[in-house]
């Protein structure tokens, strides 16, 4: 019973109070050039992304964030691994960061 009520809250905080990423939200490249919010960015306008793109790619911060994240992973998968779902866990934060790399090194070339 509780394990039920349980779920069902956890089911309605997520849908209600958690904000869901849409297409919108995210850069898109299309036939019409790259879509932000519905709406196509300029030359101007992407290139001031490629740049801080670049920026933040060849920066000391971007690459302690980094570390930081592979770290907290092969921690997840090693010493602090208790269950099986440790380790898609620390997989799952190299997967991310590495979609974050593509990401920047697509947009800043």
């Amino acid at each position: 019973m509780w394990k039920d009520i349980k779920h069902r809250l956890i089911d309605h905080l997520t849908r209600h109070l958690l904000k869901a990423v849409t297409e919108d939200d995210i850069l898109r490249i299309t036939t019409e050039g790259y879509l932000l919010r519905k709406r196509k960015l300029t030359q101007e306008e992407f290139q001031t992304l490629r740049e801080e793109a670049k920026a933040l790619r060849d920066s000391e911060l971007w690459n302690l964030m980094k570390r930081e994240l592979e770290w907290t992973a092969y921690q997840a998968m090693t010493a602090n691994a208790k269950t099986a779902d440790d380790i898609v866990w620390g997989k799952a934060l190299f997967y991310t960061n590495s979609l974050q790399q593509k990401f920047l090194d697509n947009l800043s070339s």
